[in-house]
């Protein structure tokens, strides 16, 4: 028995602390190589989480291997050891060690089983947890709470509608026209179709919503007047404003494809809604007498 803890206790032979410190600086290397590579990719909030963890990892990994080699000489038993200590300390005692308690039911004896410890330490934890986060969120406020970053992701998208307004130019709302061309009714189409189908259906023939392919109309059935209501929405019948969503030549782009709908009577229709548009005949007016000589 002494004969082989003196050999456990022996210190490792020169060869093996060798062999170990090779494995040391190989695995450093290949850390610092991945860091490097890491390092140049495009930044982002994955990429930076990648990195730090690795780099945590990679910082544990060196220490541990450096305190093998340099310190317990190659000897991994006080690591063994510590590993099995951590294991038993969050294991329940075996039923052998329990204490019954004087309670017997039909030959069924109590024991007086503790608490699992990991148990407790989880609990343990979210206490921990919950300190932090007080001090983090309320205390120090050193991050934003969930309102203040919803406002700031709103500000952001705010920010980036009104550059994408400023790109594309504003509208003269009293000199709108429909637009006849292909490309502008099939980009409103486009539109139509991942936002209005729901409630007017795929061809216009309203489900919640009016039919949009015959001549009565609610609210007007001009350019002007469906571009407003795109623009502004009915909130009183459940329709949202969508000058948050679509530019202002979009919602041209939209009101055009809708108006080009007009007589295209499609399956199912809805009922007609509203009162009978007719588009103002243009005045013409009388020639000038021709001046007397």
């Amino acid at each position: 028995m002494n004969s082989h803890r003196h050999s456990i206790n022996q210190p490792t032979s020169p060869a093996f602390r060798l062999v170990w410190r090779a494995v040391l600086a190989s695995a450093v290397a290949i850390s610092l190589s991945g860091i490097a590579h890491a390092q140049s990719q495009v930044a982002d909030h994955g990429t930076e989480a990648a990195l730090i963890l690795t780099g945590i990892i990679t910082a544990l990994f060196v220490v541990l291997t450096f305190f093998i080699v340099f310190v317990l000489n190659g000897e991994l038993e006080p690591i063994l050891k510590l590993f099995r200590s951590l294991y038993f300390s969050v294991t329940p005692r075996s039923t052998k060690n329990l204490v019954p308690e004087d309670e017997d039911f039909d030959g069924i004896k109590e024991l007086d089983n503790r608490i699992p410890p990991w148990f407790n330490y989880l609990f343990g934890g979210t206490i921990v947890f919950a300190v932090i986060y007080l001090l983090n969120y309320h205390v120090w406020q050193s991050s934003p709470l969930p309102l203040a970053e919803y406002m700031e992701e709103v500000n952001t998208a705010d920010l980036a509608r009104r550059v994408h307004l400023a790109a594309e130019g504003t509208i003269n709302e009293d000199a709108l026209v429909a637009l006849k061309d292909a490309d502008a009714l099939k980009a409103g189409q486009e539109q139509f179709l991942k936002n209005c189908v729901t409630c007017h259906g795929a061809h216009g023939e309203g489900i919640v919503g009016p039919n949009l392919t015959d001549a009565y109309w609610i609210h007007g059935g001009s350019i002007k007047n469906v571009y407003a209501t795109i623009k502004n929405g009915v909130p009183e019948k459940g329709m949202i404003s969508w000058k948050l969503v679509f530019t202002p030549k979009e919602i041209q782009q939209l009101g055009s494809f809708i108006l080009s709908l007009q007589g295209t009577n499609p399956a199912n229709g809805k009922k007609p809604e509203g009162t009978l548009y007719e588009e103002p005949k243009a005045e013409t007016k009388a020639p000038r007498p021709a001046p007397k000589t």
